[in-house]
């Protein structure tokens, strides 16, 4: 039951402030396994010297516990390596994934000359922290390589000194999100919805504007914190 169920309808701006506390949760979870790997990456970088996948170990080390946490949110969390950063492979994915209740390493293709090559230097996840060095939310998608649903990845630039070496980040199912969040959307007693920076929903309250639809319609929005995501008004 939310807890919202028995209780007055609340405003917009309550409404608001109800649903920014319960984002942040979601996103500080990500964000802060993100932020934790980055900081492990990139201190492992620092010295200037030649490093090999076996130096990541520490990877591993931090986010199995967040996968595995029966609490926990986050469905793959990782590193992934800027192209010829590491000594022994030029692409690199230092990534996990939750599977039938364990962590394990995603495996993919990162030899450019195979049929099946995962080349991740385009997608949005990978590209925009890597070109404006800020943190980013790429989703809502349908996540064919882990989680094979609607996602949501998280993701953060890791840097040695002021060079870029990757990113790190943290899968959260749509799904996911939206047990956390909808209760709230639904208290506003409003049709509001989650939309990301390009217009696309995230979630919302309305049967009529489902995940991954694209807004057309200029609506009322409001920013949430320094995030891209916006809470918009569909009345």
């Amino acid at each position: 039951m939310s807890s919202y169920e028995g209780t007055a309808a609340l405003t917009l701006d309550a409404g608001l402030e109800a649903v920014l506390d319960v984002v942040e949760s979601v996103v500080g979870e990500a964000f802060g396994l993100a932020d934790r790997v980055a900081t492990s990456v990139g201190e492992v970088f620092a010295d200037g010297g030649s490093v090999r996948r076996g130096d990541l170990t520490g990877v591993a080390d931090l986010v199995h516990p967040a996968l595995t946490d029966p609490d926990g949110r986050v469905q793959g969390a990782g590193f992934v390596a800027a192209v010829d950063v590491l000594a022994d492979s030029r692409w690199w994915l230092e990534w996990f994934m939750l599977s039938n209740g364990s962590a394990e390493r995603l495996v993919v293709d990162t030899d450019p000359r195979g049929e099946n090559f995962y080349d991740y230097e385009p997608l949005p996840w990978y590209d925009v922290p890597r070109t404006t060095g800020r943190r980013h939310i790429t989703g809502p998608y349908v996540d064919y390589l882990c989680t094979d649903d609607y996602t949501l990845t998280f993701t953060v630039p890791v840097l040695a000194g002021e060079r870029f070496v990757g990113v790190a980040g943290a899968d959260v199912r749509v799904f996911t999100f939206e047990k956390a969040v909808l209760p709230c959307l639904r208290a506003t007693r409003r049709t509001v919805a989650i939309v990301n920076d390009q217009g696309r929903v995230v979630l919302s309250n309305s049967a009529r504007h489902v995940s991954g639809t694209l807004l057309r319609t200029p609506y009322a929005s409001y920013p949430i914190d320094d995030l891209p995501l916006s809470l918009v008004d569909l009345s």
